[in-house]
């Protein structure tokens, strides 16, 4: 019997969704999920959001989620790496071998 391996894709986890409120029916929690669709419908500055209603079991209460998509997340500028002297690492370091009061060294 030969053993076949199966190769699973690896997934890698999304950005995080937000808490936008919760609610104690599923109509209630739909009514703000469509009402922020409509206000994000038309405006440049939310494109990309998603909303989305999850149920929680621990609170037995529907929640409304935000996210911004990945695909529309702005990109990080490269920041120049700065030079250093070289000096600090050297300078901060604690010697443990000395102590301050060498009591062999008097007698």
């Amino acid at each position: 019997m030969e053993e076949t391996e199966e190769i699973k894709p690896v997934v890698k986890p999304g950005k995080p969704w937000k808490n936008e409120g919760f609610y104690a029916s599923f109509e209630e929690a739909d009514g703000v999920r469509q009402k922020l669709n409509r206000i994000w419908e038309g405006s440049e500055q939310h494109k990309g959001m998603q909303v989305k209603v999850k149920w929680s079991n621990a609170r037995q209460q529907f929640m409304v989620k935000t996210r911004l998509h990945p695909d529309f997340e702005p990109t990080k500028e490269v920041k120049k790496e700065t030079t250093k002297n070289g000096k600090g690492k050297r300078r901060n370091k604690k010697n443990t071998d000395r102590t301050k009061f060498d009591a062999t060294a008097s007698i």
